[in-house]
């Protein structure tokens, strides 16, 4: 294999760091440049600031988001209560109008925009233009945040959510979390029930074993045919699993169905 060698250079094994942004259409391009075009993004140049609320565009102050602001700083304008003004804006001064930065001036321009904040609140954090075929200045110009994990979910935002422990979900006390059908079934508050027939034409004291492990349960018996009456007998509780009943006439095989509950 013949090795290619450029100004003394090994071409196989060297790379060509540093280059700018391709203008022309023979420029050579950057992995970003390839992987934007890819990917539909239209990345910008990072911006100093992100405002936090609406901003007097025509008289910016002094400082934007708590930063003191120098002639010619990007700003990322994302929440103002006209949408249709937001954008990439130069600042010109404390009270000088900003005007929109030259390569974010136009709608195919802030098209899947995406751009980075430096400093303030939003330090770090990359916004991505989601509007499309849109007008400028007329229709909203929505940012959102890009490359960010998704937030924690609640009644109102979707996000991730983590399970519930048993315990939390026993209590009760925990509005953060979900229960899982697993959880919801050993839930300690879930209705037990328990259902036998009873009767051998023979024995008038009959235990029905439940094993829900408490005395506190509630039970019916009721003819195992028509008319599907509740029959009336002394019903005890001789242990935390087992309830007792007692006939005045031992019941013919399978005559009473009990229901037993907690």
């Amino acid at each position: 294999m013949s090795m290619k060698v450029l100004n003394g250079l090994d071409m196989s094994s060297t790379k060509v760091e540093n280059l700018g942004a391709p203008t022309n259409e023979n420029d050579a391009a950057r992995l970003a440049d390839v992987n934007s075009a890819v990917e539909g993004l239209a990345w910008k140049d990072s911006c100093r600031v992100a405002t936090q609320g609406d901003l007097n565009l025509a008289s910016p102050g002094a400082s934007i988001d708590g930063i003191a602001m120098s002639n010619g700083d990007r700003v990322l304008v994302r929440a103002q209560t006209a949408a249709a003004e937001n954008g990439i804006y130069i600042f010109n001064g404390d009270a000088t109008p900003m005007t929109r930065a030259a390569d974010a001036n136009t709608a195919d321009e802030l098209e899947q925009a995406v751009a980075t904040v430096e400093e303030g609140t939003s330090a770090g954090t990359t916004y991505r233009q989601t509007q499309v075929n849109f007008v400028l200045d007329t229709n909203d110009v929505t940012w959102t945040q890009f490359g960010t994990s998704a937030p924690s979910a609640s009644e109102t935002t979707p996000g991730l959510i983590e399970i519930a422990t048993q315990t939390e979900t026993d209590t009760g006390s925990d509005d953060a979390r979900a229960v899982t059908p697993l959880k919801l079934a050993t839930w300690i508050g879930k209705l037990q029930r328990h259902e036998a027939n009873v009767g051998d034409g023979a024995a008038t004291q009959i235990d029905v074993s439940h094993n829900f492990n408490s005395r506190d349960v509630a039970v019916e018996a009721y003819r195992n045919s028509s008319p599907w009456d509740t029959v009336i007998c002394d019903v005890s509780r001789p242990d935390a699993n087992t309830v007792r009943l007692n006939f005045a006439v031992a019941p013919t095989s399978g005559q009473f169905r009990v229901v037993i509950k907690r």
